[in-house]
C-alpha cells in the first residue's frame, strides 16, 4: 500500500535543516499502519505547472499504480500571478492541470484525492480571516473532483474556521510565526502565516483523519 503526496510546500517533507518548519503528511505518519509506504513528492514553491514542468509529476506517477491512493493539493503558488513561471489561472490552467494528473494517476488505477489549499493565517481587524484567500482556486478544484467523481477534501474551509476558532493570538502556533530566540536557526523570530508547524500539521493531518476515516478505501491505512 502506498500513500503518494503530491503538493507545494505545506505538504513538502521537512528536515532538521528547515525546523520547525513541518509538512502535514510528517503528522499524518504516526497515524498510518506500518505497512502504508508513505512517498512524498511535494516540494516547496511548486505550483501544478512547475510540478510538471520539471518532470515531478512524471517521477511521482511512476510509483503509482492500483496499490496507491494519491494526494493532490496545490494552490498557494498557483495564485502567483506576480510570477508568470509558477501562475495559473484558477478558471484556466489551474483546473486543467488538475484535470490531468488525476486522469494520468487513475489510468494507472490509483485512487486520487484532491485536497484543496489550507488557509493562510491572514486575520482581519474583526477577528476573521481574510475572505478572498484562495478565491478561486477551492471552487475549481472542487469542481475538478466532482467532474472525475472523485473525492475532496475541503482544507480551505476546514482550516479557515479552525484557525478562527483557535483566535489571533494562539493561532501562530499553527505556523511558522514566533517571536526571537526560541529556535536556534530563527534567531530573529519569523513571520510567517502560510507554512506549519507541527502543531499546525497535526492540526491539518487530524482534519485529514476526520474527513476520510469512513472511506472503504482508507480503510487498512491507518492505525487509530
Amino acid at each position: 500500500m502506498k500513500l503518494i503526496c503530491m503538493g507545494d510546500s505545506t505538504m513538502q517533507y521537512n528536515d532538521e535543516t528547515t525546523f520547525p518548519q513541518v509538512g502535514w503528511p510528517q503528522a499524518l505518519e504516526e497515524k498510518l499502519n506500518k505497512d502504508v509506504r508513505l512517498m512524498n513528492f511535494a516540494k516547496n514553491g511548486r505550483s501544478t505547472k512547475t510540478f510538471m514542468n520539471e518532470g515531478r509529476f512524471e517521477d511521482a506517477l511512476r510509483f503509482t499504480d492500483k496499490d496507491s491512493i494519491v494526494l493532490i493539493e496545490f494552490g498557494h503558488n498557483d495564485e502567483h500571478d506576480y510570477d508568470p513561471k509558477t501562475y495559473t489561472a484558477p478558471d484556466g490552467e489551474y483546473p486543467q492541470n488538475l484535470d490531468y494528473m488525476v486522469k494520468e494517476c487513475k489510468k494507472k488505477g490509483a485512487y486520487v484525492l484532491l485536497c484543496t489549499p489550507i488557509y493562510r493565517r491572514q486575520f482581519l481587524e474583526d477577528g476573521t480571516l481574510d475572505p478572498k484567500c484562495h478565491a478561486g482556486y477551492r471552487e475549481a478544484m472542487i469542481e475538478v473532483a466532482k467532474q472525475n467523481e472523485i473525492p475532496y477534501v475541503d482544507f480551505t474551509s476546514l482550516t479557515k474556521e479552525k484557525i478562527e476558532q483557535t483566535g489571533v493570538e494562539q493561532s501562530r502556533e499553527y505556523f511558522m510565526n514566533f517571536d526571537a530566540n526560541i529556535y536556534p536557526i530563527y534567531p530573529e523570530g519569523k513571520k510567517d502565516n502560510t507554512h506549519l508547524r507541527m502543531k499546525g500539521a497535526q492540526m491539518v493531518a487530524d482534519l485529514f483523519y476526520e474527513s476520510v476515516k469512513d472511506d472503504p478505501k482508507f480503510k487498512e491505512y491507518f492505525n487509530v
